[in-house]
């Protein structure tokens, strides 16, 4: 009997650390605007042929801004953690990997705070992506 408790303390004991560790891992960016995404981008070595604010509203979002790079536009919007409604939208989108729009399904990336919309017909893709893994 004590070593059945013993086990099983050992073994809550090496969950909860791993449950720990598995929450500093997650991205903590949510102290960033969508404008701070140009230095990133920039970073990469992309031209942000342009940049403008957003409505946030259809994504229900609460904020957003849209870069112009290499003649094609991506949206990018900020969900705030500290909601736990906001949270818990973002979570469904990071998990079904696309959002909607007037029932038309888009694929989508979610990195902490923050979702890309539009990137796949985008050439610089790929640059686009390493500049949002980076974004924190």
């Amino acid at each position: 009997m004590f070593l059945a408790v013993r086990s099983l303390t050992r073994m809550l004991a090496v969950a909860a650390v791993l449950v720990f560790f598995s929450g500093c891992m997650s991205v903590n960016n949510n102290y960033l605007l969508p404008e701070d995404f140009k230095v990133q981008l920039e970073q990469q070595g992309l031209t942000v042929e342009g940049m403008r604010e957003i409505s946030p509203a259809p994504f229900r979002a609460t904020s957003g801004v849209a870069y112009m790079i290499n003649g094609s536009e991506i949206g990018l919007y900020k969900y705030d953690q500290n909601s736990a409604i906001q949270r818990k939208r973002l979570a469904r989108i990071a998990e079904e990997k696309c959002t909607y729009i007037i029932g038309i399904k888009y694929p989508v990336v979610v990195r902490g705070s923050f979702m890309l919309f539009g990137l796949e017909k985008n050439p610089q893709k790929k640059a686009i992506l390493r500049a949002f893994e980076n974004f924190n």
